[in-house]
């Protein structure tokens, strides 16, 4: 897969705060987060170990926050998205929002 830059509307869905776009190496493909070289690491090494446990079954993973604004990692091929939410938007109809997205333009 080939980022690309429809991708880049991530950001306008409505309840996405922040996002990255990692690549299969931990690379940053794209992103609109504050802090990319930390949150980067984290999100490759969260969604590595998620999907070997989970396999085909990992479609996404709810990090809960005290602040409200968790973060959820989507498998999307070979790469991982990492999801700052606002901290008012509902965690699921985000995550179907963001699915549907997904399946969508890819």
């Amino acid at each position: 897969m080939i980022f690309s830059e429809t991708f880049l509307h991530i950001s306008k869905i409505e309840g996405v705060d922040e996002y990255i776009f990692i690549d299969n190496r931990g690379n940053i493909a794209g992103h609109d987060i504050k802090d990319p070289q930390m949150v980067s690491g984290m999100v490759f090494s969260c969604g590595r170990h998620i999907r070997a446990i989970g396999k085909d079954n990992f479609k996404y993973a709810v990090f809960s926050r005290k602040t409200k604004k968790n973060i959820i990692i989507f498998p999307v091929g070979n790469y991982f998205l990492g999801v700052v939410k606002h901290e008012k938007t509902d965690t699921l109809v985000l995550v179907n929002i963001i699915l549907k997205f997904l399946q969508e333009l890819f």
